[in-house]
């Protein structure tokens, strides 16, 4: 199992001490996280699109090809890129460029979002949200594929003979679906023959194994098995004891969880305990390292992100939390 880290880019106050920190020094708070990230041997780092809200990065691509430029193995992947929001001939654009920088390291996770916030500004209709990620791919895998395209269609101008440059440094980029929330989407998926990416949030890892199983099985019966690759998401905190983790990351998930509730209009309570107990990962090395176990036990995935950068903790902590899995944990779950 590969581990990475994920950053969704939230920018909230320090709950602690009600100090929210500039634009700027989160963002670069983020890029610095990638580039520690490889220096402590974490595999991959991922980053998440969001529009119009306190989650900042409305530009992934840009953010990892800061990363790129001052790394040298580390694979830099959306998580996600919301697609039915974006041109493919200006996603290969940007794609591209960041692949090349960082000579094929680059993925992407592609997405429809868990809310519609942003499709109107867009002028996307949410309703047709699937049908656009699919025709939408369809025409970025063959900017890939050709050295020049040829395509009509209702939705964007047509292309005659048009060269994409730069063209991707990989042959064939690996695009996952992020998604996994119903079996009505992990079908999708598997029919796609692409990698499945699951969410981080909404119940613990475990409960995602039938899903995945059939994700597995329908990859297989399809002749793709050796496509079938699943990758997991969990919020993690670590600390030298599971008490110090928990006391020390309380006001934070609970603030975050409360902000995204807000967000996205639901009305209910907040219980830091359960979220522990269930989605989320807080405590000492051996108790994180035995969580993350029991999720590769469930679920066998081929990739683990750790959102650990969540409502305003600070960026120093978030490193000590960098720091600790890798010294701690890495090995052990690997």
């Amino acid at each position: 199992m590969e581990l990475g880290l994920l950053s969704l880019g939230d920018w909230l106050p320090d709950p602690t001490t009600g100090v929210r920190v500039s634009q700027e020094e989160r963002l670069r708070a983020i890029v610095e996280m990638g580039v520690r990230g490889e220096e402590l041997g974490f595999d991959v780092f991922a980053v998440g699109e969001h529009h119009f809200n306190d989650y900042i990065v409305s530009s992934p691509l840009m953010m990892l090809a800061a990363v790129a430029a001052r790394t040298r193995r580390l694979r830099l992947t959306t998580a996600v890129t919301l697609l039915p929001l974006h041109d493919p001939v200006q996603l290969a654009e940007d794609f591209n460029t960041l692949d090349q920088i960082s000579a094929g390291r680059a993925e992407l996770v592609l997405g429809r979002g868990i809310s519609s916030d942003g499709y109107s500004e867009f002028g996307v209709d949410p309703a047709a949200a699937r049908e656009e990620t699919v025709r939408r791919y369809d025409l970025l895998r063959r900017i890939w594929a050709e050295p020049e395209v040829s395509w009509s269609g209702p939705w964007r101008p047509d292309l005659e003979g048009v060269a994409v440059q730069p063209r991707a440094h990989q042959a064939e980029p690996r695009v996952w679906m992020g998604t996994g929330m119903s079996e009505d989407s992990v079908r999708w998926t598997a029919e796609l023959g692409m990698p499945l990416m699951l969410p981080s949030i909404f119940k613990p890892a475990e409960e995602w194994r039938d899903l995945v199983a059939l994700y597995r099985q329908l990859m297989h019966d399809s002749g793709k098995g050796a496509q079938a690759v699943v990758g997991a998401c969990s919020h993690v905190h670590i600390a030298p004891t599971s008490q110090s983790a928990r006391d020390s990351w309380r006001p934070y998930l609970t603030g975050y969880a409360e902000w995204a509730n807000r967000m996205r209009n639901v009305d209910q309570r907040v219980d830091f305990d359960r979220i522990v107990a269930g989605p989320a990962v807080c405590g000492s090395p051996a108790e994180v390292t035995e969580r993350l176990l029991s999720m590769k036990e469930a679920l066998q995935p081929d990739v683990h992100l750790s959102v650990l950068d969540i409502g305003g903790l600070p960026a120093a902590k978030v490193t000590e939390n960098m720091e600790l899995l890798a010294d701690e944990v890495m090995a052990k779950v690997r």
